[in-house]
C-alpha cells in the first residue's frame, strides 16, 4: 500500500526539484550560492541563511540572506571552533542552544541567535563549504530541516565542484589583470543581470561610479609603476569595505564602479561615504608629495534603480552625472543623482 505524502514533504520535494533545476545549469559559484541560499531560506523557516566557502585558512561568505548584521563584517577563519569541528569530523552541527555548542564563538557580538544548522559541503572528500541556517528562537529547527539541508549540501557539491573549475577559467576573462577586481566586460554583463533580478523581485539596485582625484598628478610625479601599486591598494581598500554580495569593477583607467544589489539610494550613499573616507584614511606612498591636500582621495557618484533610472544605460548615465557633480564641487566627496 502506497504511503501518503504530507504537505510539508511535498513542499520539500518540490523545493529540491526546483533547486536542482535552478542550479544545475549555473556555472558561476557566486550565482549558485545566491540561488541556493534564496531557495533554502524560503523552504526552511529561519532568520538567517548563508553559504560559506573554505579557502585555505580563510572563509569567504559567498551568499547570505536575512542577517541583521552582515556576515561579511565578521572575520571568519577556518580555526574557529564550529568550522574546525566540521573540518575535523566532516559532520553537521545541529543545535537548539547555540550558547552551549561549538558554534558559540562564531556568532557576532550582540547577535541573539539560539538555533543553528551548519552542514559541510563535501568536494572530493574534503570540506569545501558550509551551509548555514540560524534562528532567534530556541529549538527552531527539527530533524527534517537538518535532513533537507544535508540533502541539498550533497546536491550542490557537484555543482560547486564544477563551478570551481569554471571560475578558474572564467577569471582570466572577467578580471582586471592589474588590480584583480572585475573588469568592464564583467560589469556590462552583471548590471544587466542585476537590473533584471531587481525588477523581478521588486528590489532596488544602486550603482557607485568612482574616480581617483588627480590621479594624473600622481602618475606624472611618481611614475606608472607607483601608479599601478596605488590602483591595486585602492582596490583592496574598496573590497574590504563592502558586503560579500557587492562587487567592485575597474571601469577604465582610474575609474571604478561598485554594484550594490538590494540597496536603495540612501543606504548606497552611506556605503559611498564609507568608501570615500576609507580611501582618504588609507596611507599611499608619496601622496604627501604629489596630491592636492597631501592625500589620495576619490569622488563618487550614486544612483539607484528604479528611483533614478529604468534601465542599464540610464542608470550608468545617472551615476556618471552624480560623479561629475562630485568632481565639479571640489572632489573628495559623494554626490547622489537628482533628476
Amino acid at each position: 500500500m502506497a504511503e501518503t505524502i504530507t504537505k510539508d514533504e511535498l513542499k520539500r520535494l518540490r523545493a529540491i526539484t526546483r533547486i536542482h533545476h535552478s542550479v544545475g545549469t549555473i556555472l558561476d559559484p557566486e550565482e549558485v550560492s545566491r540561488v541556493l541560499v534564496r531557495e533554502l531560506s524560503e523552504v526552511v523557516s529561519c532568520d538567517g541563511c548563508a553559504l560559506l566557502l573554505i579557502e585555505g585558512k580563510g572563509v569567504k561568505v559567498m551568499a547570505e540572506r536575512g542577517f541583521s548584521k552582515t556576515l561579511g563584517q565578521v572575520d571568519f577563519t577556518a580555526d574557529m571552533p564550529a568550522i574546525q569541528h566540521m573540518l575535523d569530523t566532516k559532520k553537521s552541527i545541529f543545535t537548539g542552544d547555540v550558547a552551549n555548542s561549538p558554534a558559540a564563538e562564531c556568532i557576532p557580538t550582540g547577535c541573539q541567535v539560539k538555533s543553528l544548522i551548519c552542514v559541510p559541503i563535501m568536494v572530493k572528500g574534503e570540506v569545501k563549504g558550509i551551509l548555514h541556517l540560524d534562528a532567534l528562537d530556541k529549538d527552531a529547527f527539527d530533524e527534517e530541516d537538518l535532513n533537507l539541508t544535508e540533502l541539498l549540501a550533497e546536491e550542490v557539491s557537484i555543482t560547486i565542484e564544477r563551478s570551481f573549475i569554471y571560475s578558474e577559467v572564467l577569471d582570466l576573462s572577467i578580471r582586471d589583470g592589474l588590480t584583480g577586481c572585475f573588469n568592464r566586460r564583467k560589469f556590462d554583463v552583471d548590471i544587466a543581470a542585476d537590473i533584471a533580478d531587481a525588477r523581478q523581485h521588486g528590489e532596488a539596485l544602486s550603482l557607485l561610479m568612482m574616480d581617483i582625484d588627480w590621479f594624473k598628478k600622481y602618475n606624472d610625479f611618481h611614475g606608472h609603476l607607483e601608479g599601478d601599486i596605488l590602483l591595486k591598494k585602492l582596490t583592496t581598500t574598496l573590497i574590504r569595505n563592502i558586503r560579500p554580495l557587492d562587487r567592485v569593477y575597474r571601469y577604465g583607467g582610474e575609474e571604478f564602479s561598485v554594484l550594490l544589489p538590494a540597496t536603495e539610494r540612501g543606504n548606497a550613499f552611506l556605503v559611498a561615504r564609507r568608501l570615500q573616507q576609507a580611501v582618504e584614511l588609507e596611507p599611499f606612498e608619496g601622496e604627501n608629495q604629489s596630491q592636492p591636500g597631501r592625500r589620495v582621495t576619490v569622488s563618487i557618484g550614486v544612483a539607484a534603480f528604479p528611483t533614478d533610472a529604468k534601465d542599464r544605460d540610464s542608470l550608468v548615465q545617472a551615476a556618471d552625472a552624480a560623479l561629475y557633480q562630485a568632481k565639479q564641487s571640489g572632489r573628495n566627496r559623494v554626490c547622489s543623482f537628482h533628476s
